[in-house]
């Protein structure tokens, strides 16, 4: 099994996502930087690229990718890949990301800005002083 490399945050929105194959519409059930999963798409296959608009629950405009990968099918669910996106709405998204995982209690902020997300395992040696 691949680890992965972002975390992902439970949410359940609409989608609409356009490819080759026509228009369809289906329901986004997790949400990570690199990707997401969709809920019927009965019509993609793996391999396929689509575009998404992505009905976030903050109530904005939908948001844009313009490109993702379709990296596995099972029955009506997909793992989509982000390709390609806007800096902004790359920005939105880290955003979505970000606060729904501090909502939730999965994300610990150190005062450099910089995120870690998870547990900490003290039994890890870390390779400096955070207490500094």
């Amino acid at each position: 099994m691949q680890t992965r490399y972002s975390q992902r945050v439970s949410v359940s929105c609409s989608v609409v996502f356009a490819g080759d194959d026509g228009v369809g519409e289906g329901r986004i059930l997790d949400l990570s930087l690199p990707g997401c999963l969709l809920e019927g798409a009965e019509t993609l296959k793996t391999g396929d690229y689509v575009q998404l608009r992505i009905f976030l629950p903050d109530l904005q405009t939908p948001l844009h990718i313009p490109l993702a990968a379709v990296r596995w099918v099972d029955g009506f669910k997909v793992g989509l890949e982000f390709i390609q996106t806007s800096r902004q709405e790359q920005k939105r998204l880290e955003q979505f990301v970000h606060g729904r995982m501090v909502l939730l209690g999965n994300a610990v902020y150190w005062n450099e800005g910089i995120v870690i997300i998870g547990e900490i395992d003290k039994r890890v040696p870390l390779p400096y002083d955070v207490n500094r």
